[in-house]
């Protein structure tokens, strides 16, 4: 006797690809945004901005990121200009045997400092004063790089160094700066301030008796002779 056919129906289980992840969306760099922020009176827009103008290498070759770093050395906030000098003197860094970046987004930075004069280089002694005294922290190179680079920096600094209406720390900064750098154009200079500063004129014995209008200076005689140790070591 035939067997019955049952009426269920088994259907084969057809393996399914496995079901793709949804690409996620990476949100495009505007620099023009990035630059508005980064010029906002608020720092912490201003830490955004600039975040993003160095997230990205291809913005950060820009010359749009270039000039917005280069005019920003006098940020307000201590923390963010050692990270946009920081940055700025990267552009010079080597790597192996060549420079990290090509020689054309070297040259748009080094025009920009070209640029720079007394106030400039006032924001750049205040940023090593705080580098020095732990405030901040900014590579031991990374001013050099930048003040090596821009034409009048000596001269600039030799006249801080000597502007007793500065204040002492920035003038200390100056004299400091002029040996790490190594501007040894800036050591007659550095000379007649030390013998001005240690009362010996024209070869006469200094009057110890006699008060100083500006005793405080004596504080940079150290500094003064570590320097000028170091420009004669490197002559």
């Amino acid at each position: 006797m035939p067997r019955p056919r049952s009426r269920v129906r088994y259907e084969m289980a057809v393996p399914r690809p496995p079901a793709r992840l949804a690409p996620r969306v990476i949100p495009s760099v505007d620099p023009w945004v990035a630059g508005e922020m980064f010029v906002s009176p608020h720092v912490e827009e201003r830490r955004r901005g600039f975040a993003i103008l160095l997230g990205s290498e291809t913005v950060r070759r820009s010359n749009l990121t270039i000039q917005l770093l280069c005019s920003r050395v006098d940020e307000p906030d201590l923390a963010l200009r050692a990270q946009i000098v920081q940055a700025l003197a990267d552009y010079f860094e080597v790597r192996g045997l060549d420079y990290r970046y090509p020689a054309e987004v070297r040259a748009v930075v080094a025009g920009h400092l070209r640029k720079y004069e007394r106030p400039h280089l006032l924001a750049l002694l205040e940023l090593h004063h705080a580098a020095r005294t732990g405030q901040v922290r900014l590579a031991a190179d990374a001013l050099p790089r930048l003040l090596e680079r821009v034409p009048n920096a000596s001269a600039q600094l030799v006249k801080l160094a000597g502007d007793r209406s500065l204040a002492l720390k920035l003038r200390r900064e100056a004299i400091e700066l002029i040996g790490r750098v190594g501007f040894t154009d800036a050591k007659q200079a550095l000379q007649g301030l030390e013998a001005r500063i240690a009362g010996r004129r024209a070869g006469q014995i200094p009057m110890t008796f006699a008060p100083s209008d500006h005793a405080d200076e004596q504080q940079l005689l150290p500094v003064l002779r570590i320097t000028l140790q170091l420009l004669n070591e490197i002559e």
